[in-house]
């Protein structure tokens, strides 16, 4: 099934089209291009921005490094950074970065629009979000950043994999995000399409160069041609949490900066109960929307004490 380049550029205010709702179910994802706006992406890089500077300031301050790198551009300087401390990253994913941009991002009207269109207006932003500063694989980094994924490639995996059994039956869907442009050179997303109408695969945790998360085990790879696509920065990918998917090492010479953020029907089990999610659209229940960021600060300071010794993973 192919959608003609009109129609992949027609995402409408109100959510996707019929016909890319349709692709989406019969692949198993979507690439929507143009879907954001550089005013909505902006506030969000200029936090993780924020987040580096301050790392490097931490750097230069404990004489780990004698420069800060401010003159490097955002999709670089980290890579610096890292090469120095491995710490640097440490304040960029959920939930150490649970910064007003990402939170007010959750809630964006063009994005909770086009996730409506496939989980309905009982939107849940899931707990199982992750923002990615890919580092080039070349890289000769502290610690163990050289080995690990942020430097390696992603192997195959469906998001529901790393979900408990509850959400089997729930749509749960990954909105991908780069804030840079994504491509084959520096690990953009691949997929396995159509793929999604079969059950879960069993999953395990390997080793060597793509270790470390769960990932579906060799012999039950479906035997489907692998898709790169490409995103431009405004863009995003769709993908159904039965659909395998993984990336390439980052071959080129900068981070590919990215956000991956999942949604579901609120009405539904989402497969992380002990970490705190947020109802963000509801026309059933519009005063149970989560617009106070200090209530869902509260939520996860709950979490980090609350989730010792619970249950994350099926397998």
């Amino acid at each position: 099934m192919t959608l003609d380049a009109q129609e992949l550029r027609l995402t409408l205010m109100a959510g996707l089209t019929a016909k890319q709702v349709e692709f989406f179910n019969a692949e198993g994802y979507l690439h929507v291009p143009d879907a954001l706006t550089a005013s909505d992406l902006d506030p969000v890089q200029a936090e993780l921005e924020r987040i580096v500077d301050e790392a490097a300031n931490r750097l230069v301050d404990e004489g780990a490094i004698d420069r800060d790198y401010a003159a490097l551009p955002f999709p670089q300087r980290l890579i610096s950074l890292v090469k120095a401390d491995a710490s640097a990253a440490a304040g960029i994913n959920f939930p150490a970065n649970l910064g007003p941009a990402i939170f007010a991002f959750l809630h964006n009207r063009r994005l909770l629009d086009i996730v409506q269109s496939l989980v309905g207006e009982e939107i849940y932003a899931n707990s199982c979000q992750h923002i990615r500063a890919k580092l080039p694989a070349t890289g000769d980094y502290a610690g163990n950043l050289s080995s690990n994924e942020w430097a390696r490639s992603t192997a195959w995996h469906q998001d529901l994999g790393v979900l408990l059994p509850e959400a089997d039956d729930t749509l749960i869907v990954t909105s991908w995000i780069p804030l840079v442009d994504a491509d084959a050179v520096n690990g953009t997303l691949r997929v396995l399409p159509g793929s999604h109408h079969e059950p879960l695969r069993r999953h395990v945790r390997p080793s060597g160069e793509d270790g470390g998360s769960y990932t579906v085990a060799p012999d039950e790879l479906p035997d489907v041609e692998p898709v790169t696509v490409p995103v431009e920065r405004g863009g995003m990918i769709l993908l159904h949490s039965r659909t395998p998917h993984g990336s390439d090492p980052n071959r080129s010479d900068h981070i590919r900066w990215s956000m991956d953020l999942r949604w579901n029907d609120a009405r539904m089990p989402n497969g992380r109960p002990q970490l705190p999610g947020m109802l963000v659209r509801s026309a059933e229940t519009p005063e149970l929307v989560v617009d106070d960021r200090q209530q869902w600060l509260a939520a996860w300071k709950l979490a980090q004490v609350s989730r010792r010794g619970a249950r994350f993973y099926r397998w």
